[in-house]
């Protein structure tokens, strides 16, 4: 069976952008900037209402984007916020869609204060949907139903976070993760080359392909929020301060340059790289960009 696990577009390292769903209706805008990307990308990974905010259904943008990109496309997909009979019909719409792989998360912490407006389901945890990916997988819909044998596998991943202080509990989950079977997994953005490799070389021993964030920075304002606000990233806080007093220019080409070295330090060591959107899609396609036009093979 092909994979989008092992067959990347040029290269030996396979390139996946990360975005979020549309807000609204209105799917135009994001579809038309990913027009560039046919032949660039080896798929598109779609978050799931990240930090708690309510975006269009991965699904169905992940639907739209098979259909008008020929692309592959990962979803992740939140325990927070689904119980398990809607994890379950999830899946059978992303089967028979032709989503390619399922991210299995827990999904962000809420605001304990209830601010958010909603309040986590969690009716499972990450490992019991990597279960029920297994269960699809086999035919079974885990309720005793079997289906058809044709009903296409959904390569199932998880999530990591190599800048967690306490990096033995992260790793000794991240064995479990495995153990459940997960196929890869994505890491949260990193940095630097030595944090990244202490992920790699446990994730490889566990039989996980590798796909690395990468996070560009679009401003100062954007480095600060990331340095105070996402707790998952306090181990690598530091590195948020190179853009102090930077202007807007200034930090995009920074963060571009930063990323396309620290790609080249890692590109011999992992399976692939995730270009992830927090500073919106235009600065991650042009990063995209950027490193497809560094490494285009010479017969091209």
């Amino acid at each position: 069976m092909t994979s989008i696990l092992n067959k990347p577009v040029s290269g030996k390292n396979l390139l996946w952008l990360e975005i979020s769903p549309p807000r609204g209706i209105n799917t135009e805008s994001l579809l038309g900037k990913l027009d560039t990307l046919r032949g660039k990308v080896d798929a598109i990974n779609l978050v799931d209402n990240a930090l708690g905010k309510v975006k269009m259904s991965s699904l169905v943008f992940g639907a739209m984007i098979k259909a008008r990109h020929q692309l592959a496309v990962v979803i992740n997909m939140s325990c927070r916020d689904r119980n398990r009979f809607a994890l379950r019909s999830d899946l059978l719409g992303a089967a028979a869609l032709g989503i390619d792989a399922v991210v299995a998360l827990q999904g962000d912490k809420l605001p304990p204060d209830g601010s958010a407006g909603a309040r986590p389901v969690n009716d499972v945890d990450t490992f019991g949907l990597l279960a029920m990916i297994a269960d699809l997988n086999r035919g079974d819909t885990g309720e005793g139903k079997r289906l058809l044998k044709t009903l296409p596998r959904l390569i199932p991943g998880v999530v990591g976070n190599p800048n967690r202080k306490d990096l033995g509990r992260e790793l000794d989950l991240l064995r479990r993760k495995a153990g459940a079977g997960a196929r890869f997994v994505i890491t949260q953005p990193v940095f630097d080359h030595a944090t990244a490799m202490r992920f790699i070389e446990t994730a490889h021993e566990h039989k996980l392909e590798v796909i690395i964030g990468i996070l560009p920075v679009k401003r100062e304002a954007m480095a600060l929020y990331m340095k105070e606000k996402i707790k998952d990233l306090s181990g690598a806080a530091h590195h948020f301060d190179r853009y102090s007093g930077m202007s807007e220019a200034a930090a995009r080409q920074a963060s571009i340059d930063h990323n396309l070295a620290l790609m080249d330090e890692l590109a011999g060591h992992v399976d692939g790289f995730n270009i992830m959107s927090g500073g919106g899609p235009s600065l991650s396609i042009e990063l995209v960009l950027a490193w497809r036009h560094h490494h285009q093979p010479a017969n091209v």
